[in-house]
């Protein structure tokens, strides 16, 4: 007997559990559980506070203006002496304020930010060359296409002219072609197409009685003709 009818007296009740659910899935987990710092050579604070970030925007300056002017045809203006003062042992700040320097850098990293910019202008100037170089060769080579279209239209051309007409084809008249019927003679070869029912259906229009088109296959020209040729 089934007690599906009966009331519940007695129903269940959720249980107090304080530590909540302990099933999650793998996609709620934390794949990065470290903390990424920025490593030496890596535009790091100490990094920034180390360079000299004025002489920096003058060199680059003194290399946009020979840039303009080189892409000018001009001869490049040499270093002012207060950049040509970061090769020696003077300070970027004492040369080109002229006065005590704040912050002191070692030569050497002088001289390694001047290679890094020379560097980097020289791969411009590669990279520019480069760009040229590949733009001289896709035009050489779209004139070379442009070239061969035009003479292959004029060959084409050429081609047509002579054999389009029976009585100017050679071939034709010497039987060396596809289409010649005979040799020797000046007769064109027929398409397989050409004596088909539904090709040119209108033109023996006239032959009819009252000169109409006659809509109906068995009394066409064209049965007539075929019966007479290959019944007959």
């Amino acid at each position: 007997m089934s007690t599906a009818h009966r009331p519940t007296w007695d129903p269940a009740q959720a249980k107090d559990v304080k530590s909540g659910s302990r099933q999650y899935s793998s996609r709620d987990m934390a794949s990065q559980t470290k903390l990424k710092f920025r490593q030496p050579g890596q535009t790091s604070v100490g990094d920034v506070k180390k360079r000299d970030l004025r002489t920096d925007l003058l060199l680059a300056e003194h290399e946009a203006k020979n840039k303009k002017r080189k892409a000018a045809g001009q001869d490049p203006l040499p270093l002012p002496p207060a950049l040509a003062a970061l090769t020696s042992n003077a300070t970027p700040v004492a040369a080109i304020e002229n006065g005590p320097s704040e912050e002191e850098d070692p030569a050497s990293k002088r001289q390694k930010m001047l290679q890094e910019a020379l560097e980097l202008d020289r791969d411009d100037d590669d990279d520019d060359a480069k760009v040229q170089d590949k733009g001289k060769g896709k035009a050489t080579a779209d004139d070379m296409k442009a070239r061969e279209v035009s003479e292959g239209k004029a060959r084409d051309l050429e081609e047509e002219i002579a054999t389009r007409n029976p009585l100017l084809n050679l071939e034709a008249a010497l039987g060396q072609g596809s289409k010649s019927g005979k040799p020797g003679t000046f007769a064109v070869k027929k398409r397989w197409d050409d004596d088909v029912i539904f090709k040119n259906q209108a033109v023996n229009s006239s032959d009819s009685p009252n000169g109409q088109f006659v809509n109906d296959l068995l009394r066409t020209e064209f049965h007539r003709k075929f019966m007479a040729k290959f019944i007959k």
